[in-house]
């Protein structure tokens, strides 16, 4: 089982996601060390299943399979239609969504010149860090200016995979490029491959 503190990403006008690597990580302490051993215990005694392809488990792993979901800060209408879409892929899945707090909270805002259209973190790991309460994905509309309302319902699929624990998905695992987690191109929705991939990462 592997610890994920990273948040996951799109790159500003190419849609090529990439990783954000944190801050410098503080000195360790008897806390982090007995953290450290209670994850390695859990990693060991927990079976190993079946992936069924690298993209799976490289997103943000949700507490659960029920799954609210809170605007905040909005002022864009395709904004609205990137949640809109994103949650509706992500019903598509083993996981269930509604409209509340507390799991998913999607934040729109001119961030500007970052390097990123969209971005998917956790802001509360449970205990062992093996999963998120609260995932944030944030839509940079600087970013977004010129976007066109496929491109926004695009980054809503993408940024939502992540919260259903998905990574990126190369060209090889993706030849009929109908994958939202795909990079550089903009399709707009999960393809099945990535449905069953959020069922075995989240199981």
């Amino acid at each position: 089982m592997m610890i994920r503190r990273r948040a996951v990403a799109h790159r500003a006008g190419t849609h090529f996601p990439f990783s954000v690597q944190g801050a410098a990580l503080p000195r360790i302490g008897s806390r982090s060390i007995i953290v450290a051993i209670v994850v390695l215990l859990a990693s060991v005694l927990t079976p190993a299943q079946a992936a069924l392809a690298d993209h799976d488990g490289w997103g943000i792993d949700p507490d659960n399979r029920t799954q609210y979901v809170k605007k905040i800060d909005f002022s864009s209408s395709h904004a609205d239609a990137a949640v809109d879409h994103g949650k509706a892929q992500l019903e598509r899945s083993v996981i269930t969504t509604g409209w509340g707090d507390n799991d998913i909270e999607v934040f729109e805002h001119p961030y500007g010149n970052t390097g990123w259209t969209g971005l998917t973190d956790c802001t509360d790991w449970n205990v062992l860090l093996t999963s998120c309460n609260v995932i944030r994905i944030r839509f940079n509309h600087s970013a977004m200016v010129n976007a066109n309302y496929t491109h926004w319902r695009s980054l809503g699929c993408h940024e939502f995979g992540h919260s259903g624990d998905l990574g990126h998905r190369d060209p090889d695992e993706d030849t009929d490029n109908n994958s939202c987690m795909r990079e550089n191109i903009w399709p707009e929705n999960f393809d099945s491959h990535d449905l069953t991939a959020i069922d075995i990462a989240t199981a």
